[in-house]
């Protein structure tokens, strides 16, 4: 993802300088960006950051350049003055997002958006540059947790949490998500309840045994209970226990409540009980909660394990163990991130699962995809109460591309939203992605170069230019467009292993090993083993058959753990 197209004009963001060097050094560093000449701006634009360090509009392009030219970690340091200045440069938030994301520093790429958002709410740019890194951050999650069986399990777990289910279908998408992953949370109270509303009483009975052994002090396991006492006719047990969820999470039993069975109460008088609370549309629930006996100070860790989600984010973050400690502190973000987003507050929950989604693995990860999914969407909702059509149906369009996986219909929305702003080069760009992803290679190599016309020097519409003339085998286009780019990012991999292939193809094996050996080597991805088995035909060809034969090996193996792993991997989806 790239935020902007071209340099802003300086005259329309250098601050009054007393100091004609300095104007004289950004003024010539603009016009050689301009022209993607980053090697010879960068060194005027140190000079004149040196002389005024911080100025918004030196630092802003200096970080540009930078981030422009693949200095991505050097770029973040003036594009953080510039974003946070007084008043701040706008496109500098999103450069800054950029390179964050490129670091793969996702929770300050999360930062420097919604910062910028915050600053602008109705900012057309910042609200596109939010959508897209949140759309781009959702297809990547949830890719990576449909790959594994506990990432499918937290999949079907979050899909049962929906409010238009009926109680069939969630019992059979708990039950499944249950076998993927036993030890996901809440899974067996979950599956205990859905069974209880069915009438399953055995089943529930044993799915509550789960959930005590697996989650004894949980929320989920705590309704489950509560409902069995109450089927039971136990009601004193019931109330009990409702009590205590109420203490521990207002948010939490009042999601409770909206599916507890209506026809589910004492015979008895309610008022004044927890029973009341329950029943009514809305109660006042303190006097009953606050009258009960509430427990000693709890550590994060004990407010995470019983869903006491209000406490967890009412903590000052100083108070987590570890909280100037980054690196060991990833377990307290993942618990203040679950609890936001427990809440549905999602744009506290993102920087915080961003943070703690090592330590939160699945549960962060799935979590974090439905929070940039439901932002998404909201941004869309928003822009349509401004007026923005056009932005809205680049945001639809997005979403069908990342979400739906219907590039027919994201095409529609991108040509729909071009009628309303012709030859937008950021809209061309998208529309081109789309066809590619239909197999329109021709149209998408159309609407790229009528986006590389007014944008020369954007290394995604080259990349996208590589990768139709690879797939249409014009491996001499494919060649000159690897040269281009090279030129502008000469440590890129996928540009070296792009430029092997299309050797490869054209019977050159010499140059094609040269591009290929040494990019394996320092680990380039390759989980099927087509790259080395393509490697070791290319060294066969110059002869070179004990290479070759190491090269077939490690292709086998890696086609073989990939197989293993394909056919050990549940085919249940959400």
């Amino acid at each position: 993802m790239e935020c902007s197209f071209a340099f802003i004009a300086v005259a329309g963001i250098a601050q009054p300088s007393p100091h004609a060097e300095f104007d004289r050094l950004v003024k010539e560093a603009s016009d050689l960006s301009r022209q993607a000449d980053y090697g010879r701006a960068i060194p005027l634009l140190r000079r004149a950051a040196a002389l005024i360090p911080q100025d918004p509009s030196a630092n802003y392009l200096l970080g540009a350049a930078l981030l422009e030219s693949g200095q991505t970690a050097e770029a973040v340091a003036p594009l953080r003055i510039a974003s946070q200045a007084t008043p701040p440069i706008e496109a500098a938030a999103g450069y800054l997002g950029d390179a964050e994301m490129e670091l793969q520093h996702f929770s300050l790429a999360a930062d420097a958006f919604e910062s910028a958002v915050a600053r602008s709410p109705d900012s057309e740019q910042a609200l596109l540059w939010w959508t897209d890194f949140s759309l781009e951050r959702y297809r990547v999650l949830e890719f990576s947790l449909r790959a594994s069986p506990r990432g499918r399990a937290a999949l079907l777990q979050l899909a049962a949490a929906q409010d238009s289910l009926d109680s069939k279908r969630r019992e059979e998408l708990l039950k499944q998500a249950s076998a993927m992953n036993p030890e996901s949370s809440g899974v067996w109270g979950q599956l205990g309840f859905a069974q209880a509303m069915l009438g399953m009483e055995a089943d529930a009975e044993a799915s509550l045994q789960s959930a005590r052994q697996n989650q004894p002090d949980g929320s989920s396991t705590l309704e489950l209970e509560a409902i069995v006492d109450a089927t039971r006719g136990h009601w004193p047990e019931a109330g009990a226990k409702l009590l205590n969820l109420a203490q521990r999470s207002q948010a939490e039993f009042a999601k409770f409540k909206a599916v507890w069975p209506r026809t589910l109460y004492p015979a008895q008088e309610m008022n004044g009980t927890i029973w009341q609370c329950l029943s009514e549309a809305k109660p006042d629930c303190l006097p009953v909660i606050s009258a009960a006996q509430q427990p000693n100070a709890l550590t994060p860790q004990q407010l995470f394990a019983e869903g006491r989600w209000e406490q967890l984010v009412a903590l000052p973050v100083a108070n987590f163990p570890g909280a100037k400690e980054p690196a060991a502190n990833e377990k307290d973000w993942f618990w203040r991130g679950f609890a936001f987003a427990e809440l549905g507050n999602c744009p506290h929950a993102i920087p915080a699962l961003e943070r703690g989604l090592n330590a939160g693995a699945e549960e962060a990860a799935v979590r974090l995809a439905n929070c940039y999914q439901r932002q998404a969407v909201l941004a869309a909702d928003h822009l349509q109460t401004l007026g923005n059509a056009a932005s809205v149906h680049q945001i639809r369009g997005d979403i069908q591309l990342s979400i739906r996986l219907d590039p027919s219909s994201a095409a529609a929305e991108y040509t729909e939203a071009l009628n309303l702003k012709p030859k937008d080069p950021e809209l061309l760009e998208k529309l081109a992605e789309a066809f590619y992803s239909e197999g329109e290679f021709a149209k998408a190599r159309q609407a790229a170069q009528q986006a590389l016309e007014q944008n020369p020097h954007r290394k995604q519409l080259l990349q996208l230019l590589i990768r139709v003339a690879m797939n249409e085998r014009d491996y001499s286009t494919a060649l000159s467009l690897l040269a281009q780019l090279t030129a502008m990012q000469p440590a890129n991999p996928w540009i070296r292993i792009q430029q092997a292939t299309a050797y490869a193809q054209t019977g050159h094996p010499g140059e094609a090993v040269q591009k290929l050996q040494p990019t394996l080597d320092a680990g380039y991805p390759d989980e099927k083993g087509s790259l080395h088995a393509m490697l070791a035909a290319q060294l066969r060809k110059l002869g070179r058959d004990h290479d070759a034969k190491i090269a077939s090996d490690e292709a086998i193996r890696l086609a073989d753990d990939f197989a293993q792993q394909t056919r050990s991997a549940p085919q249940d989806q959400p």
